[in-house]
């Protein structure tokens, strides 16, 4: 990989390769972009929309998905401005330090959210929470948190 750049792929369950992904932070822009490329060849940018890079957002087939990252290790997933799902990773018990509890609204939107949150999650260390994210205050609120 380039200087700055990282990567990942995501496998089904016949351990073939989906999709591969590749973030990089584009300089001159000020923009994480995240390049998704299928197993068909097919390039897809989830692109940060903001300079917190709290929020992303990609169009697929004429549907643009965003995932907005609030307080509390929790984000949102939107499919043309409705909720679809709710990921939270805030458990405190040391039993499910490495769960990650979904909610879905359909679950054929299983595949993208998954995606998406994959892309947020490369690069990503728990070695100081401080060092991920400096403030609180700078997250998206949660304008409909689900229980």
């Amino acid at each position: 990989m380039d200087f700055g750049k990282f990567g990942s792929e995501v496998f089904n369950s016949e351990e073939k390769i989906i999709y591969s992904i590749t973030k990089k932070f584009k300089f001159w822009k000020w923009k994480m972009v995240f390049t998704i490329k299928d197993n068909k060849e097919n390039v897809l940018n989830l692109i940060s929309q903001n300079n917190r890079k709290t929020i992303y957002s990609i169009d697929i087939n004429e549907i643009t998905y965003e995932i907005k990252t609030h307080y509390k290790k929790k984000k949102s997933i939107f499919k043309n401005g409705t909720k679809i799902a709710e990921l939270d990773e805030s458990f405190s018990n040391e039993n499910f330090k490495e769960c990650i509890k979904l909610q879905l609204l359909d679950k054929k939107d299983l595949e993208i959210c998954f995606l998406l949150f994959s892309c947020l999650k490369i690069g990503d260390t728990e070695q100081s929470s401080k060092a991920i994210l400096t403030s609180q205050k700078q997250l998206e609120p949660n304008q409909e948190p689900w229980s």
